[in-house]
Order: structure tokens, then C-alpha cells, then sequence
């Protein structure tokens, strides 16, 4: 019943902003606007999308290795298409990240390391996601509030980074779990903290996941500069990769369904600065949103042809 109620609640959300948004633009020129669409920058669009994800699938494989899980590149790709179509397409019934741990535990039989390689996966995306941000606004000079606000967020990634990969304060929170909850609580606590632990002796391995990283984001950018040029929308590839990170960061706020509403109101204000009509920059949200859709799709074919077997060295976790 919670599930359901959290559900319709979003629905609720998502169908409020997208009314109030279009209540202040002339409709009959957002039709215009999809109507002249061009649709070979919209499949330009998707086909970003799924670089992107091909792209995600190997940092979120590089650090399942780090782990020591025996998980083929293949098999990667196949949980992670699987797990954007879950993120993207659905109504948020199931999480897509937690379903690529529920099957690499029941490929490997471990969840603490499969949940601490996504736990980090979505912790350096929403990092070079910032990281992108910021270094554009810093070159362009914008003039606009919401992208400096990404400054606290870098900084508190960064520092929880440092809190992570620290020997002592990792040892401080583990005996603070282990005297003050439940042993039930407690224990998953310390093993995951201990799985993050893994990826201090790879530094090496970090940078190279967080430059992939980098494209994974830059490719997730142009899927909305492909859509901008779907509607004759190009105030400059650089405010995209400036403006399109805030919307995303922002869309990605548990309180809407896929950010839709959120993100497309965003995207208005951000551009509104440029000079971009609200019909053109909602025109493009909306189309950078449904090649996303669209793209996923392929994740729900790999949901219906995937098979998990378990590995031969696997163990469950104690």
C-alpha cells in the first residue's frame, strides 16, 4: 500500500508541474515545435543514450572486478540495460539499481560487493556529473544561480570521498554500528563499509572508472543537444553541458516519476536566460527524455532474454 501511495504521489507531482509549465507557454507552438521535429537528430539522440549506457556498463564492470566478482563484460551489459529500463520506463515499483544487485547476487552469490560497486558507480557519476558543470559554468561565465549550487554538492562528494577511503574513520564507524545497532543492522553495515574499503588500494582503477565516468555523463549531455538541434534549438553545445547536469541532479530528487515535470522546468529557466522560448526548450526536454525511453527499451528485451546462472567460484555472503 506504501508502494502504491509513494507511486501515485509522483504521478501526482510529475502531472502538477507538467500542467503548471504548459498552463505559461502557447500550446499551439509547443505542437508546432514537435511537429517540425527532425527526427535524424532524434535517433542521433538515442543512439547517445545507449553509448552511454555501453559506456556505464564497463565503469560499473571495472569496479564488480575490483571486488573480485567472477562477472563477464557481457553479462555487466546485459544487468545494466536491464537496470536503466527498470530506472527509466517504469513507475519506480522496482529500482533498476537494485536489481542489478539482486542478479549479481544471484550470479556470484555475494550482495555487499555488488551493492558496494553500485553504491560507487552512482557515487562517481553524480561526481563527474557536477565535476562537468561547474568546469563549463567556470568557462562560460554564466550568469545563473542554480549552477553554482552544484558547488556544495562537488564539495560534499569530494569529502565523503575522503571520509570513505580513510583507515581510521572507516574503523570509527564500524565499532559505533557494531555497539549501538542491532547485530541484524549492524552486521550488513560493516560488510558493505568494508567492500567500499576495496577500492582504496585502486587508485589507479578509480581514475580510469572516473574518466569513463566522464564520457558516461558528456554522452547523457549530448542526447540533449541532439534533441536542441531536433527542434532548431543551439545556443552552443557548452551551456548544454553546463545546463543539462543541474536538471539532472535536480530531476533525480525521488519526488517525481523519471523527473518528468521537474527536469522540464528546469531546462525552461536555465535556457529562459539565453533567450530560448519556453516552448522551444520544453520541446527539447521532452524529445531528450523520450529518446532515453526509447533506448531503454533494449534493456527490456534484455530483461526478457537474460539468464542468470551462477558461477562455479561463487559464495554466498555470510
Amino acid at each position: 500500500m506504501k508502494r502504491v501511495f509513494n507511486t501515485g504521489l509522483k504521478v501526482f507531482v510529475s502531472g502538477f508541474l507538467l500542467y503548471y509549465l504548459l498552463a505559461q507557454m502557447d500550446l499551439n507552438g509547443l505542437h508546432q515545435e514537435l511537429v517540425r521535429t527532425r527526427i535524424e537528430f532524434f535517433a542521433l539522440a538515442a543512439l547517445f543514450f545507449v553509448v552511454s549506457n555501453i559506456l556505464g556498463a564497463l565503469q560499473w564492470h571495472r569496479l564488480l572486478l575490483a571486488q573480485d566478482l567472477p562477472v563477464s563484460f557481457r553479462q555487466a551489459l546485459v544487468f545494466y540495460f536491464v537496470g536503466v529500463f527498470f530506472n527509466n520506463v517504469l513507475l519506480g515499483n522496482i529500482g533498476g539499481d537494485a536489481l542489478r544487485i539482486y542478479d549479481i547476487r544471484r550470479l556470484t552469490g555475494s550482495a555487499t560487493a555488488g551493492a558496494a560497486a553500485t553504491v560507487v558507480d552512482r557515487f562517481i557519476g553524480l561526481f563527474s556529473t557536477c565535476t562537468l558543470a561547474l568546469g563549463a559554468y567556470l568557462v562560460l561565465g554564466a550568469d545563473n544561480v542554480l549552477v553554482p549550487a552544484l558547488a556544495p554538492v562537488w564539495i560534499l562528494l569530494v569529502t565523503l570521498m575522503a571520509l570513505g577511503f580513510s583507515q581510521r574513520l572507516g574503523y570509527l564507524a564500524e565499532r559505533s554500528a557494531q555497539r549501538f545497532l542491532p547485530d541484524a543492522l549492524a552486521n550488513p553495515l560493516v560488510a558493505l563499509r568494508r567492500s567500499f574499503g576495496v577500492y582504496r588500494h585502486h587508485p589507479g582503477l578509480l581514475a580510469g572508472v572516473w574518466l569513463v565516468s566522464l564520457g558516461v555523463q558528456f554522452s547523457r549531455i549530448m542526447v540533449y543537444w541532439s534533441a536542441g538541434l531536433a527542434v532548431g534549438m543551439d545556443p552552443g553545445l557548452l551551456y548544454f553541458v553546463c545546463f543539462q547536469p543541474v536538471a539532472a541532479v535536480v530531476a533525480a530528487l525521488p519526488i517525481s516519476v523519471g523527473g518528468l515535470g521537474v527536469r522540464e522546468g528546469t531546462l525552461v529557466q536555465l535556457f529562459s536566460g539565453l533567450g530560448v522560448a519556453a516552448e522551444k526548450a520544453t520541446a527539447m526536454s521532452l524529445l531528450g527524455y523520450s529518446a532515453g525511453i526509447l533506448a531503454s527499451l533494449l534493456g527490456g528485451v534484455a530483461f526478457i532474454m537474460r539468464r542468470v546462472e551462477r558461477t562455479e567460484a561463487s559464495t554466498p555472503d555470510e
